[in-house]
């Protein structure tokens, strides 16, 4: 409801002009990595923000979930030409 009720502004409050998304198809790539994203949160019971802020309690669950997800990252770094090849 608020994204409806601030669309109605001609401009937001810090820029001239609203930047909204432009492409609308759906990509293998987009649900399948959406999918990976939701399953990895759902499994290891973190969002990805809070996880960063939990790692100050030193428990050891929010280590080993950042760690994976740091690596996740590093691998998809790694991969993305390869992935960028077959699309």
């Amino acid at each position: 409801l608020a994204f409806m009720m601030l669309k109605k502004r001609a401009s937001p409050l810090l820029d001239t002009r609203w930047h909204f998304p432009t492409r609308k198809d759906l990509t293998a790539r987009l649900v399948i990595g959406s999918a990976l994203f939701g399953l990895g949160w759902g499994l290891g019971g973190f969002c990805p923000g809070p996880s960063l802020t939990s790692l100050s309690s030193g428990n050891f669950l929010s280590v080993v979930f950042v760690g994976a997800m740091i690596l996740g990252m590093l691998i998809f770094k790694k991969t993305e030409s390869l992935l960028k090849l077959r699309d």
